[in-house]
């Protein structure tokens, strides 16, 4: 196939890849902004984001709990969102 990579794939439509390679969760870049903007105020915190995420999302049935596993992915998000 010649296909884009998936990663590309999903930055060309605004959100950005929890892994380079085969992510299973990616972010809008706008979110990734305000939290960055956010840290610059505050001491960051990727548990509380990850947790408000999750909360927000399952009251409107969008996401179920994800656990760990989304604070990872969310944390790695951001790393690199950073490093870019």
């Amino acid at each position: 196939c010649n296909c884009r990579p998936a990663a590309e794939q999903l930055l060309a439509r605004g959100y950005f890849p929890c892994a380079p390679k085969r992510p299973s969760l990616a972010f809008n870049l706008n979110v990734l902004e305000f939290i960055t903007l956010h840290s610059h105020n505050v001491a960051p915190n990727v548990t509380a984001w990850a947790t408000t995420l999750q909360q927000y999302w399952a009251r409107r049935g969008v996401v179920a709990n994800q656990g760990e596993t989304f604070r990872k992915r969310l944390s790695t998000a951001l790393k690199w969102y950073h490093v870019l």
